[in-house]
């Protein structure tokens, strides 16, 4: 590799960051946040700021995908945000940020642990061409049809006689391909975006500790963080940092919207930036629209929980202004997604809902009894296989079944759901799926990093529980955390850091 061809893939990464550094500066919580649990937000609001609104300026005006436009989608949100930063500190003296500095030398030594850990996969990721399968196959080739043609409704998607696979996929990370290789002169054999799948890798190690640090505070945060930082899976495996998939960075994309929303101040800002990361998730991969569904039904749960304490109209209004926030992207998204493949006829992929519709209640049940040995067995022999996982999923169940009194925080229980969804639907496409039993090998390991954020979160208060318990000090129960102090009006109830 050479110097330009490094610069470049340093540069990309920032190209996604800056936007979403200027979108921060619209959101109270995330831009009050310490500097390092800001950054995989920013990333995360950059990747959708950007992809997103190429997707939209080429399906709805035709503008062509060229560096005018994706210097436009890259600049807009951080002149906003800079703009809005400037009016603030006009108006009135800025307060002091939160500094998150490490207590202790071991606390030092987990995050120079958890930097080697993401610098390792991008050594490795700029120096290598890409050699996983469903990268080169589905997102590699949708990026070269599209920056052929300069748009998003390419003629060789749009065209049934061209042999395409997935055509109808979601096309995000391919618009944060071409971007890349636009703004950058990209080469026919020059990809220069393999640092930005290894961005995501950081992001998701950043947004699981801000997760946790949010429900169990520094210690048990710190320790799950660096553990999840050095699965071998997540960095190098097909679906890792250093692949090409979009597993990845649908996975971080999910868990920082839970964050958002479970775990933040209910307020429109932080909805819309939760609504935003939702978007990106149902515009990343197929499986996000489920799982944005499934985080909305979480984050619409803290309204019955504020009616109960205040009962009426006029009390729920923020709370409702917060999750319409939340639900307008994510709806936005649907409909672009939707007008999109209307026209792209669909061939060579599975289609789940067909096989759903076709198998009825009664033919799931068949299926998920004739298949469940096979199920449980693979399930088994691929989340117990140390070369991907290194024992992480046992230590994982010890740690619940010693701390389980630590889910009994607030949204412990809802966390624990979000992080049994995306399992769900894998077991689901194994009941109804026509690629059975190969479809396992291809896809649980995947399915369980998409679900790494809430997965770790409900770890962090086992985790949590258990450390305290160590120490001697009496365990923190849903009953003594509402009996701290009273809670301000829109104040997340979690304990504030």
């Amino acid at each position: 590799m050479t110097g330009r061809e490094l610069g470049a893939e340093l540069a990309g990464i920032a190209l996604l960051w800056l936007p979403g550094r200027g979108l921060l500066e619209l959101v109270p919580g995330l831009r009050r946040l310490p500097a390092v649990r800001r950054q995989g937000y920013a990333y995360l609001l950059g990747t959708v700021a950007v992809g997103g609104a190429l997707f939209a300026a080429s399906h709805l005006l035709a503008v062509p995908l060229r560096p005018p436009a994706i210097w436009g989608a890259v600049l807009l949100p951080a002149a906003a945000g800079l703009g809005a930063a400037a009016l603030r500190r006009g108006r009135r003296k800025p307060r002091p940020k939160p500094r998150d500095r490490p207590a202790g030398a071991w606390r030092w030594l987990a995050w120079a642990g958890v930097a080697v850990a993401c610098l390792g996969p991008l050594a490795w990721a700029v120096s290598t061409q890409v050699d996983d399968w469903d990268g080169r196959m589905t997102w590699g080739a949708q990026a070269a049809y599209l920056r052929a043609e300069g748009t998003v409704d390419a003629e060789t998607l749009r065209d049934r006689r061209w042999l395409v696979v997935n055509p109808r996929y979601p096309p995000l990370l391919p618009l944060v391909q071409v971007a890349i290789q636009e703004t950058f002169g990209a080469g026919e054999d020059e990809l220069l975006f393999r640092g930005a799948y290894v961005a995501f890798f950081a992001a998701l190690v950043l947004v699981i500790y801000d997760g946790a640090r949010r429900a169990a505070g520094a210690a048990a945060a710190t320790l799950a963080m660096l553990t999840v930082a050095l699965l071998p899976f997540l960095s190098y495996g097909p679906g890792g940092a250093t692949s090409t998939y979009s597993d990845l960075p649908l996975g971080a994309l999910y868990g920082g919207a839970l964050v958002l929303l479970l775990a933040a101040r209910p307020r429109a800002a932080e909805g819309l930036a939760a609504g935003l990361l939702l978007a990106g998730a149902v515009l990343c991969k197929n499986e996000g629209l489920p799982l944005a569904l499934v985080a909305l039904a979480l984050g619409a749960s803290r309204l019955r929980r504020a009616g109960s304490r205040r009962p009426g109209w006029r009390s729920s209004k923020p709370r409702l202004r917060w999750l319409a926030a939340a639900l307008l992207p994510a709806a936005l998204a649907v409909a672009l997604l939707a007008g999109w493949r209307a026209g792209i006829p669909n061939r060579d992929t599975d289609d789940y809902l067909v096989y759903l519709g076709a198998a009825g209640f009664g033919g799931l049940l068949h299926g998920a009894a004739a298949r469940l040995p096979v199920i449980a067995r693979e399930v088994w022999r691929w989340s117990a296989n140390w070369q991907n996982w290194h024992g992480f999923w046992a230590l994982a169940a010890v740690v619940l079944a010693a701390g389980w009194r630590g889910l009994r925080r607030r949204h412990g229980g809802l966390m624990a759901v979000a992080a049994a969804t995306p399992p769900a639907l894998a077991l689901v496409s194994y009941t109804i799926g026509a690629r059975f039993p190969g479809l396992i090998f291809e896809t649980w390991n995947r399915f369980l990093e998409q679900a790494m954020v809430p997965v770790v979160v409900v770890f962090a208060l086992a985790l949590d529980d258990v450390l305290r318990r160590l120490r001697g000090q009496p365990p923190v129960s849903a009953i003594g955390e509402s009996r701290q102090r009273p809670q301000q009006q829109g104040e997340c109830c979690l304990p504030r850091v």
